[in-house]
């Protein structure tokens, strides 16, 4: 399985101005905050553009600098920016156009600070590019607290003269800086990084891939490990066929509801097949651990829910001791197109990953922590169509483990962008899609071993890894 890290380097701009910019009539600069893009409407003037500042676009603009990434409140700026996309989602398809995406995250996209919350837009950017193919997107991190205001606003006319169409670029006093894939092999079985003693939160990682990855690193390093998920563990009845095939377990349900004279509907009997293989799943997997020499512990907590995650954490403390390491592997899909894109699926999306983090980030010492793994994905790296949502909360994971690691330069914090799996959310729909696709499936094995060698190599591990990137030509 191809590995790649993803590093940040200087490269000076090619000269040429950003496409469609020039040529059109009228360049919206959309924010919800008019006076802060007054510095940026008129160096851009200043500079040829004709750029007017608008709080909602038109809908009919052939060219649009979204700013939400330097304006827009944290919690907001995210679906702010894909309901501005809507609104032109017509336009872009029909005739194409240009959009520039604006986020601080400290131009190098390496941010030391809380600005890393904000650094999902990259994601949202290259989703766009997939999905809005005539058209010319762009995404540019720009150190607007390092250049101030004023400097900012030049550099970033500069880069809309010169830069070309380079998808994502990076501003800051230091320079000018691209993202850039270089293959990358991580080195096995490094010894004394964890041992018996530590004990790892492992969100999500009671079943599927995170499972997997778990049981292989609970057999390099005896590890203890407490995992959070939503879902209870349903007790198998007594008398049912145990069995892991969903349509004939709701037949054993179906019968059995039949002999003891209950009505049930189809979609309870959905539910109640699906919790008693999700418990029968989390039991297989603490089971698996226990056998790899490790030790496992189920705690069922929402981890986007403070109040919940706090009863956890001192849960685990109490039986098992101070937590060492996390992995963060939470996460859900409610893929739509942008165009078709809701507050509601973003905020779904965004809750375990995002919401979860920083739920985790408030009650963790991460400083203390020996290890940090985050289970992003390719879909912020390269983008995928439908899924600008997951991308972005992705994306977001990527800042944060830089942001960690400039805290905690000797830890082994990584942000792994895996491409599909053969299991986990890879259902056979799916499945069939990425064969037609010609695009490889990453094996539970690969997987699990490449996950064990980044959380080993301690600090020699890069931030940002993709694995099975061959995903990035979709």
């Amino acid at each position: 399985m191809p590995l790649k890290a993803v590093a940040y380097v200087s490269q000076s701009a090619i000269g040429r101005v950003t496409p469609g910019l020039r040529e059109a009539s009228l360049i919206e600069w959309v924010t919800p905050d008019l006076s802060a893009a007054q510095p940026f409407v008129t160096a851009l003037n200043a500079s040829g553009f004709r750029v007017n500042a608008v709080t909602s676009p038109s809908g009919t603009a052939s060219a649009l600098i979204l700013a939400h990434g330097l304006a827009s409140p944290r919690e907001t700026l995210h679906a702010d920016a894909v309901a501005a996309l809507k609104i032109n989602a017509q336009q872009l398809e029909a005739q194409g156009g240009t959009v520039i995406l604006l986020q601080d995250t400290g131009g190098l996209f390496q941010p030391h600070d809380h600005r890393a919350w904000r650094g999902g837009l990259s994601g949202l950017a290259r989703t766009a590019a997939r999905e809005f193919t005539a058209a010319t997107i762009r995404l540019i991190d720009i150190d607007v607290a390092g250049f101030g205001t004023a400097l900012a606003a030049s550099h970033l006319a500069e880069e809309l003269l010169t830069g070309g169409t380079a998808p994502t670029a990076g501003l800051s006093p230091a320079g000018r800086y691209l993202p850039q894939d270089t293959d990358f092999t991580l080195p096995r079985n490094q010894p004394g990084r964890l041992g018996a003693q530590d004990v790892i939160l492992v969100t999500g990682g009671a079943r599927g891939v995170t499972a997997d990855c778990v049981i292989e690193l609970a057999r390099r390093t005896g590890a203890r490990f407490a995992l959070l998920g939503r879902s209870e563990i349903t007790p198998w009845p007594a008398g049912l066929p145990v069995t892991t095939d969903e349509k004939a377990l709701r037949g054993a349900l179906a019968k059995a509801a039949k002999d003891a004279g209950e009505k049930i509907t189809p979609a309870a009997l959905n539910r109640r097949a699906r919790a008693l293989l999700s418990g029968a799943e989390i039991r297989e997997t603490l089971d698996a651990i226990a056998r790899a020499g490790g030790e496992a512990h189920y705690i069922p907590a929402d981890v986007s829910d403070p109040a919940a995650l706090g009863a956890a954490l001192a849960n685990i403390r109490s039986q098992l001791g101070e937590i060492t390491g996390l992995v963060h592997g939470a996460g859900v899909l409610a893929d739509k197109l942008i165009r078709e894109k809701t507050p509601e699926q973003i905020a779904r999306v965004f809750g375990p990953k995002i919401g979860g983090l920083e739920a985790l980030i408030s009650q963790l010492d991460t400083s203390q922590l020996k290890t940090v793994v985050f289970f992003s994905s390719v879909a912020a790296r390269y983008g995928n169509a439908g899924q600008a949502d997951y991308a972005m909360a992705n994306e977001i994971l990527n800042r944060m483990a830089w942001w960690l690691k400039s805290a905690n330069p000797t830890a082994a914090i990584t942000s792994i962008n895996w491409g599909p799996w053969d299991g986990g959310m890879v259902d056979d729909g799916l499945r069939a899609k990425f064969a037609e696709l010609g695009v490889p499936l990453i094996s539970k094995a690969a997987g699990a071993n490449a996950f064990a060698d980044a959380v080993l190599a301690g600090a020699a591990c890069p931030v940002e890894l993709v694995a099975g990137a061959e995903i990035a030509h979709v």
